[in-house]
């Protein structure tokens, strides 16, 4: 994460909880584009572009069933969006479904990612599905105490939050040094 003069001085990583959710949703969306294509073969048999669509999104079913095995990353954006194009391209089924799919595979990345919180010297960004910047000024107190984020905003807003430091060691904060850089950025301002 990075601001328009560079790095922040920290970034605090927050546990997503809806991965779970989200992992069931990308399954039964790829369920539901093999059930859907194998409608457009049974509707458009001479289609032959239909069933490169199906081969391609049962190779790319199969192969996330075999990542999923191996603990392997994987994803099902692709999956999504080609069938929303087949369903685009040729069929019965309304065009409604196949932008649906569309928009979910483009928004499934933004989703399963963990939310970041990027503190510099001048503000805090929170990334999300939009970003938000906020100044010290707003703030009363930032700390992390038992791997949970909190920021008191002077308005009694309350922002809390468990940290998830396991995905990437390059984003590990020690809690000491991070509540010394932020109760110096508050006590600058005051």
């Amino acid at each position: 994460m990075s601001n328009n003069k560079g790095v922040y001085d920290y970034v605090v990583v927050l546990k997503n909880y809806h991965k779970k959710n989200i992992l069931k949703t990308g399954w039964l969306f790829a369920l539901l584009s093999i059930i859907l294509l194998l409608f457009n073969l049974y509707y458009n048999p001479k289609d032959w572009l239909q069933y490169i669509y199906f081969f391609t999104v049962l190779f790319l079913n199969i192969s996330n069933l075999f990542d999923q095995k191996r603990n392997k990353p994987f994803r099902f954006a692709v999956i999504t969006i080609v069938a929303g194009i087949s369903i685009l391209s040729n069929s019965i089924i309304p065009n409604m479904i196949g932008w649906l799919f569309i928009l979910a595979g483009f928004f499934e990345k933004k989703m399963i990612q963990n939310k970041e919180i990027g503190f510099s010297q001048k503000e805090i960004m929170i990334n999300g599905f939009l970003k938000k910047r906020i100044k010290w000024e707003e703030l009363n107190q930032v700390i992390i105490k038992d791997d949970i984020l909190t920021i008191d905003f002077k308005n009694n807003k309350l922002i809390q939050s468990e940290t998830d430091d396991q995905d990437d060691d390059d984003y590990e904060v020690g809690d000491d040094e991070f509540n010394t850089f932020c109760r110096n950025r508050i006590g600058l301002i005051e």
